[in-house]
């Protein structure tokens, strides 16, 4: 008997699921900018150092190592066992992290924040698994579109909740914003339970062995030929935002003594223009290509860098921020089209999950870097990094980066 959906029920199956990693994007969306508001300067006032600060983000963060080692295992072992096991046990690790950091924040131990940060770097587990499922729920003409709907929701989320964070934790401290982080992403967990159907059919399942390990971590250093280019290129780009905007909170906090409040109020300038325009930019990046949105971005990011290192007041870092949002709202979809679009499906989550790792691994020690770098030449050395990083991928994606070829 064939386990294949009809053609209804496959379509309402797919916009249902959008509908879900939308909704699972806002959720974590109010999470993460709540408590990324605040994230850094939590850690330097329970007493780590810039240097330490980097330090957790390298091992941690969204590009550490722990969440690079974790990218390619999850597309490798969803693309054998199934895409929803894998959302929900990110859910499972992620209410851990932010348990661990509010215990941290009781105790008044940063000490405490490492097996957080530990926890927090497993959940990447799921990141190519998401981008994977939303991939697989729309046409190989509308992935543009399909990951600006799913981001659209992290972008909405951005507009209130860095700002309610800052405010939460001027007024109430920073435990009480990492209480509400863990009971978001407890919602979340539930809600991924009920809510998210499996998009990998039954038929296409197989038990992993653990002699294809290997061969998998050879696939990760070794990029394929058609998209090295590609690869070198926004590895480039995430080593030289790890060193600079990764701990540009941390450094205006110690820098200049941005309040959290402060400090929210510019993610929520970034994410409110960032909300306004992906679905725009998603259409755009359907019909005319992933590339040149991708180059848009960069030199948007060049000039807002170039604004970092002649900025001197809130204001003029709050504006910054807000147009840095249009680099953000260009990046995202053009980014996940380019990629989606140039692999086959049946290898889409794993090749999602070597491009994440390839990146990671050898940009991970970024943010120690950066406040390796602050601690030498004060907030331009980090900045400056940045600047010279972002300029070279700019070129890099002008002469050497071509569209994909929809192999799809």
């Amino acid at each position: 008997m064939s386990t294949a959906l009809s053609p209804h029920k496959a379509t309402t199956s797919s916009s249902r699921n959008l509908r879900t990693i939308a909704l699972r994007s806002f959720l974590s969306g109010i999470r993460m900018n709540l408590v990324g508001a605040v994230w850094q300067p939590c850690v330097l006032h329970l007493g780590a150092s810039m240097s330490l600060l980097g330090l957790l983000e390298s091992i941690g963060g969204f590009q550490g190592i722990v969440s690079t080692a974790m990218l390619p295992l999850g597309g490798w072992l969803s693309d054998r066992r199934g895409r929803k096991p894998f959302v929900i046990l990110a859910g499972v690790l992620g209410f851990a992290a932010l348990a661990t950091f509010a215990l941290a924040g009781w105790v008044r131990e940063w000490r405490l924040l490492l097996p957080g940060v530990v926890l927090l770097g497993l959940t990447a587990i799921a990141r190519p698994v998401v981008d994977c499922i939303t991939a697989e729920s729309a046409t190989s003409d509308a992935q543009g579109s399909a990951f600006s709907l799913t981001g659209m929701g992290f972008a909405v989320s951005g507009v209130f909740a860095p700002a309610l964070g800052g405010f939460l934790a001027n007024r109430y401290g920073f435990l009480a914003v990492l209480l509400i982080g863990a009971a978001v992403e407890l919602v979340t967990l539930c809600v991924m339970g009920i809510a998210l159907t499996e998009t990998l059919a039954p038929e296409h399942r197989t038990v992993p062995r653990a002699s294809e390990l290997p061969a998998l971590l050879r696939r990760v250093i070794t990029p394929p030929a058609r998209l090295r280019s590609f690869y070198i290129a926004v590895t480039i780009d995430m080593f030289a935002f790890g060193t600079g905007a990764a701990i540009l909170f941390g450094l205006l906090s110690k820098e200049y003594g941005f309040t959290p409040l402060q400090l929210g109020l510019m993610s929520s300038a970034q994410s409110a223009t960032w909300a306004v325009t992906p679905l725009f930019v998603g259409r755009q990046v359907d019909k005319k290509g992933c590339v040149p949105f991708l180059i848009l971005s960069e030199a948007i990011s060049v000039i807002v860098i170039v604004g970092w290192l002649l900025a001197r007041s809130f204001t003029h870092f709050l504006a910054l921020h807000a147009l840095f949002g249009f680099a953000v709202a260009t990046w995202v979809p053009a980014f996940m089209a380019w990629i989606a679009n140039s692999v086959p499906e049946s290898q889409r989550a794993e090749e999602i999950g070597r491009l994440g790792a390839f990146r990671g691994l050898l940009s991970f020690p970024a943010p120690y870097v950066g406040g390796l770098l602050y601690d030498v030449a004060g907030f331009r050395g980090p900045i400056l990094a940045n600047l010279i990083g972002a300029g070279l991928v700019t070129v890099l994606l002008w002469r050497f980066v071509a569209e994909p070829d929809r192999q799809v």
